[in-house]
């Protein structure tokens, strides 16, 4: 992994491609996810629409989809947080330049 950023950082022009391809990737990766959530957003309103119509009982259900979101929020967050800490490189002291 040392050499590689290394690599990376003696030769400006592949760091330069190297960070725009990891830009198209990651807005790639949340377009992906902005349509899920989307999609779910659509499906959380039908199914709310369709226990109106067919008199279920709403309030334990979106208690328990509440719930269920909120620990799913709380994975997403950790396991964002693990890669992020993942993604810190130690600090390298810098030469003197004199």
């Amino acid at each position: 992994m040392e050499k590689t950023v290394a690599y990376l950082y003696h030769h400006p022009v592949l760091f330069f491609c190297a960070i725009i391809i990891s830009f198209m990737i990651l807005f790639s990766f949340l377009k992906k996810v902005a349509q899920v959530v989307l999609v779910m957003g659509a499906l959380f309103v039908l199914y709310s629409a369709y226990l109106y119509v067919s008199g279920g009982h709403i309030p334990e259900t979106f208690q328990h989809l509440e719930h269920t979101l909120k620990s799913s929020f709380h994975f997403l967050s950790d396991m964002f947080n693990w890669f992020l800490d993942l993604l810190k490189f130690p600090k390298i002291p810098k030469k003197e330049l004199f």
